[in-house]
């Protein structure tokens, strides 16, 4: 893996008006500078290998997907694809998030970095399969319904995704999906987007809402205050940038909202235990 000093983050392509993209992956169809190139995406990725193998490192995890696996990439998590054999072969699906229930959006939002790859059993990858070329086959047809059809096709595949998930992972159940667990998925999103040190009104404003009942909905759906989530959130980016980028951790630290980036060291050394050159030294080897 290549180490960059700027992240990329890229969006769907203007063309796409329904915030869906499907397509086959295979090595003749991947982009020539993809392999390697470390980046973000602004919508959700699922990945079904039906033939070889595949190797992504996702948010300092590495991940070998091979048959009938599926993996999820949330929306703006740093990935890089690192391998992949000349046999491989996959349907690839990018969705913005606008497309997905408020259900769906709670659970593969909050789902575990571990338990974003799961293995199918072949009847239910058949399944799937299937609707995918149905929904392959409407795409391009001009008839009545067609708008219909493919909306109708598209919500079996994503409920399906999701059933799926839910069988096979340990995400915290909610009797019912109520405002408090929206406004968190809501707010949980935004701190995946804005990683500039920030205050609390600052995402309360940006969810039309007072910071006290920001608080009292992150309290009540994830037991931690919303201080607690953004001081993660920053210190996760932190790391994120020691392992991905070669910048110093004084650009990191600026980077991040820190002028002082002493204070910043002595900050992520409390959360993690560790100085931010004591963690990037545990991760990769620097060559100057």
């Amino acid at each position: 893996m290549s180490y960059n000093q700027e992240i990329i983050t890229y969006s769907q392509d203007k063309s796409v008006k329904n915030g869906v993209v499907l397509k086959e992956l295979a090595p003749q169809t991947l982009e020539d500078d993809i392999l390697g190139l470390t980046h973000r995406d602004d919508y959700y990725v699922f990945i079904l290998v039906l033939n070889g193998t595949f190797r992504i490192n996702c948010e300092l995890q590495t991940h070998e997907l091979q048959t009938s696996d599926l993996f999820l990439i949330k929306p703006y998590q740093i990935h890089t694809i690192e391998e992949y054999s000349e046999d491989f072969f996959a349907h690839f699906l990018s969705i913005q998030d606008f497309r997905i229930p408020d259900d769906l959006t709670y659970l593969l939002f909050n789902l575990p970095n571990t338990q974003q790859c799961i293995p199918l059993k072949t009847e239910a990858c058949q399944t799937l399969l299937d609707t995918i070329h149905l929904l392959t086959k409407y795409e391009t047809k001009q008839e009545e319904y067609t708008t219909e059809i493919t909306n109708g096709l598209f919500q079996a595949i994503i409920y399906k995704i999701g059933s799926l998930f839910k069988e096979k992972t340990r995400v915290p159940e909610v009797s019912a999906i109520n405002q408090s667990n929206v406004i968190t998925s809501k707010f949980k999103r935004l701190i995946t987007t804005q990683t500039h040190l920030r205050q609390p009104s600052y995402f309360a404003d940006l969810l039309f809402i007072t910071p006290a009942h920001l608080n009292d909905c992150v309290k009540k759906t994830t037991g931690q205050t919303v201080s607690y989530w953004l001081k993660k959130s920053i210190i996760d980016e932190a790391k994120r940038l020691l392992y991905y980028t070669t910048k110093s951790v004084k650009e990191i630290a600026f980077e991040l909202g820190y002028e002082d980036h002493t204070y910043f060291s002595r900050l992520f050394k409390k959360h993690v235990k560790q100085t931010p050159l004591q963690f990037r030294g545990d991760f990769i080897v620097m060559v100057h």
